[in-house]
């Protein structure tokens, strides 16, 4: 499990909070595990992390190393980091240190360019944290080299500007993290494992390729590194690294160049969670260990699980990135769409009730599903009841969309581990008021859904005029070719996406083009964006996407903008016609053609149910989207939640 940033403090304290997450991910059967980043210093890092350069913040590592290797088999690992321009200077109120004075991106501070005081004082904080690392009882320690932090902005061309011994070639501009490595080095000795986890590609115009990196890497190696620790780009890289429309793997080939270029393990990161994958790679021998970062984080079981054969008792992460990534730019805790209890383990035990009840569920949605499950293990009887056919609710419309498949293995899992359960489950059955009263239970969960809005536009019931929902179901046999979507949230864009796609090769189908040469290269990928149908999307608001976390938005509009699709803001429908539909944007108006008409306009609850139980004496709560539209984060929260209450 490498490190990854959890913002459970805001003193840079090594916490209960912290020490039940990893607690439970080492009795899940994880073989290293890093905790961290730890900060090395306050210039350099952000007090939403543990910290490790006071000789204060040593006691609570030091016991917490002890009772792991008393109690499990896991090694642990530290990973220490200075984040550089990155450094939350506003929280902070202390100036960000960098190479040079090239503004960050990610926060918009421009930091002060490092003297040589400050580069051999930072040197110095790296070996501190180091030896106290050591101290603490860790079996490894990892210099965070990738990510765009302050050793890679270091190695980069785009945010290393210097003239003097530390930038200009390559060679200069590896002095700092070599320099780092064999000090680090020579002051723990050779008894403890050093690694460095370094971006395998920057991903940025002017940057450092995989060439760069291996040859780095090669470097880190001779300066006394036991491993390497590959990840994929920096944080603001244009090329998405860890959402759910990048490939499984797709970064494996990062791996194995740098891993042609050292005699040393190897780790692989980014997007194989998937067991079977990780497997193949290290039998490829493109990497001698695999990092799950996020799939930890979605079952701290997933380790044990597989060693044990529990295939259908695996929750799987569906790269969201609603709980975790987003987390991080918000400044929030991390948690996870899929395990409500990441970041609560102490808090959401499981413990079987004295006086279990008869409970009755009303939706086989997710939050539906999630309140079933929990419910079951702590000894209640639950039944299940869906109308449909099928469990999954929403979930079903979302897998539809390229790069969301994994959202169907969200569905997919929760169902199967409904069967593995106490739940009765019963599909194509509605749950009546007849039905409440024949069983009298002791609960009503109302767990429905939520509709379609219909927003009340002229000409809304023209034939050519169709819902979102029923194009991601497949159910619009005929699309045309000019559509318009009225409403440019997150179902108007990713329907947008959808619809593109039907007329666009395959990943599949373009790997096999590509590999049989059957086109020139430059002519298959400009058929990857040739769509054939022509999409505009109206939003009335000012901004496209606007429900949608930052990690998975900007991809969706690059994608967007890739397949020209055409993205009106701040525009107005003021009627539909048969062949098009007439808007206003800044006092103009003008007439779109269009073929279909696809309305996007958000959901509404569905819940008629609890108004029918009002003179029946059985108590009720109401879940998910029943209770008002959301996330599906916040559905399966409630569902856990919920349950947890009674």
């Amino acid at each position: 499990m490498p490190a990854m940033a959890l913002f459970y403090t805001d003193h840079y304290l090594f916490n209960n909070r912290y020490k039940d997450f990893y607690r439970q991910r080492a009795n899940g059967g994880v073989g290293l595990m890093f905790i961290g980043p730890v900060a090395v210093d306050r210039v350099g890092s952000t007090p939403r992390i543990p910290g490790l350069f006071d000789d204060k913040q040593i006691k609570e590592f030091m016991a917490f190393n002890k009772e792991l290797h008393e109690t499990t088999d896991v090694k642990t690992g530290i990973q220490l980091m200075q984040q550089g321009r990155h450094a939350a200077g506003k929280e902070t109120g202390i100036i960000p240190i960098a190479p040079s004075a090239v503004a960050s991106p990610l926060t918009g501070v421009t930091p002060r360019q490092m003297t040589i005081e400050d580069i051999q004082s930072v040197k110095e904080s790296f070996v501190n944290s180091a030896l106290r690392a050591k101290q603490a009882g860790f079996d490894y320690i990892e210099l965070i080299a990738g990510g765009g932090y302050l050793i890679a902005q270091f190695l980069s061309a785009v945010t290393n500007q210097r003239n003097d011994e530390y930038g200009g070639s390559f060679e200069n501009r590896m002095r700092f993290g070599l320099e780092i490595i064999q000090q680090v080095r020579n002051a723990v000795g050779r008894e403890i494992c050093l690694g460095v986890r370094v971006s395998g590609h920057d991903y940025l115009k002017g940057g450092n390729t995989d060439i760069e990196s291996s040859h780095f890497c090669s470097e880190a190696v001779k300066a006394g590194v036991d491993a390497v620790n590959v990840t994929g780009g920096w944080h603001e890289t244009a090329v998405p690294q860890i959402t759910s429309d990048v490939p499984e793997g797709a970064f494996l080939y990062l791996s194995k160049a740098i891993k042609e270029k050292v005699n040393v393990p190897v780790f692989a990161s980014n997007r194989l969670g998937n067991p079977f994958l990780a497997e193949k790679a290290l039998r490829a021998g493109i990497a001698d260990m695999t990092c799950w970062g996020r799939p930890l984080i979605a079952d701290p079981e997933l380790p044990r699980k597989i060693i044990e054969g529990r295939m259908d008792e695996i929750v799987p992460c569906i790269s969201c990135n609603q709980g975790c990534l987003d987390a991080i730019f918000s400044k929030t805790p991390v948690c996870c769409t899929v395990n409500p209890r990441a970041g609560r383990e102490k808090e959401g035990s499981y413990q079987f009730r004295k006086k279990p009840k008869k409970i009755l569920v009303a939706g086989g949605g997710p939050a539906g599903m999630e309140f079933a499950l929990d419910a079951g293990r702590m000894g209640h009887s639950i039944i299940l009841f869906e109308a449909s056919k099928r469990l999954g609710g929403q979930l079903n419309l979302i897998k539809s969309v390229p790069g969301k498949q994994s959202y169907a293995n969200a569905a997919e899992s929760l169902e199967k581990r409904l069967k593995h359960s106490n739940v009765q489950v019963r599909l194509h059955t509605e749950l009546t008021p007849q039905i409440v009263k024949q069983h009298q239970p002791d609960l009503v969960v109302i767990a429905t859904g939520a509709s379609p809005a219909e927003p009340e536009i002229q000409g809304i019931g023209l034939p050519h005029v169709v819902n979102a929902w029923d194009v991601l179901n497949g159910t619009v046999a005929d699309i045309g070719k000019q559509i318009v979507i009225i409403g440019g949230g997150a179902t108007g864009c990713e329907t947008a996406v959808m619809i593109c796609a039907l007329s666009i090769p395959s990943a599949d189908a373009f790997a096999f083009l590509a590999f049989q040469n059957a086109e020139p290269l430059d002519r298959l990928q400009q058929m990857l964006y040739q769509s054939n149908h022509r999409i505009t999307v109206i939003e009335i608001g000012p901004r496209i996407a606007s429900n949608m976390g930052p990690s998975t938005r900007w991809p969706l509009l690059k994608r967007m903008k890739l397949l020209s699709v055409d993205l009106r803001v701040q525009t107005k429908i003021l009627r539909i016609e048969k062949d098009g539909v007439i808007v206003e944007s800044h006092d103009l108006q003008e007439r779109i053609p269009a073929d279909t008409v696809v309305i996007a306009a958000g959901s509404r609850p569905v819940n008629a149910l609890e108004a029918s139980l009002k003179n029946i004496p059985v108590k009720t709560v109401t879940i998910g989207d029943a209770r008002a539209p959301r996330r599906i984060l916040e559905a399966v929260s409630e569902g856990f939640d919920a349950a947890m209450r009674i």
